[in-house]
């Protein structure tokens, strides 16, 4: 048989996810940092939003965001100790992950399904996921501050696929990927790299009545790819 015409077996499918608003059980740390800082709420969540993306495209460092944070709070200077106890308030908020979530990711795990995460977030951050007890279920973590790019652009994407295919020492197939990602604008962007993305509804936000949490979307999704979660 020619080489042209050998069929060839479709490779497994990648699982890829979002942290925050996905895996992450809440998305609002500004309680938590201001337990810490104190002053205006306000002030300060919308400092801490401002200033975010620069953060996770690794445009700024950890002192200079969080500085940046607290100067709203009327903070003027933080020393390296206050800041990393910030970084640590804002991890622990967000590593908190949603049960279903946390049950999915075990499903696939168990069943040798290949894991990444795709995320918008620091350098700092990232650090931070790769120590957690539940990231040995992963294969790899594609961290916007570390990459200095950040989702919808596709560079980002790119750096995902490109790492994929060196773990398989084969080339990049992005219909192989499966995306899940709580913001429309990504999936948009990873469809139009021809990743199989799907829009997560936001975990810890409310919904409609009969909307269907994300993980029950997920599994509808991975059970028609034939992806094993028994």
């Amino acid at each position: 048989m020619s080489k042209r015409n050998r069929r060839r077996t479709p490779p497994s499918p990648t699982v890829v996810f979002d942290f925050g608003g996905v895996l992450s059980a809440g998305h609002d740390p500004v309680p938590d940092v201001h337990a810490l800082l104190g002053g205006d709420v306000e002030a300060l969540g919308a400092a801490l939003w401002a200033e975010r993306a620069a953060y996770d495209r690794g445009a700024v460092t950890s002192a200079e965001y969080w500085g940046a944070v607290a100067a709203a709070a009327r903070v003027e200077q933080l020393s390296p100790e206050e800041v990393a106890e910030l970084q640590a308030a804002d991890d622990r908020y967000f590593l908190r992950l949603d049960p279903a979530a946390r049950e999915l990711v075990h499903d696939l795990a168990r069943n040798r399904v290949r894991l990444a995460l795709l995320s918008n977030a620091s350098v700092a951050f990232g650090e931070a996921v790769r120590r957690a007890d539940w990231f040995e279920a992963f294969t790899l973590a594609v961290i916007s501050g570390e990459e200095r790019a950040v989702k919808p652009e596709a560079e980002l994407y790119q750096v995902l696929l490109d790492v994929l295919a060196h773990e398989t020492g084969g080339v990049s197939i992005p219909s192989a990927v499966i995306f899940f990602d709580d913001r429309e604008e990504n999936v948009a962007a990873a469809r139009a790299l021809g990743i199989d993305a799907h829009l997560w509804p936001r975990n810890g936000a409310d919904h409609p009545e009969g909307t269907e949490h994300g993980v029950a979307l997920a599994r509808r999704v991975l059970a028609a790819r034939a992806v094993p979660l028994d």
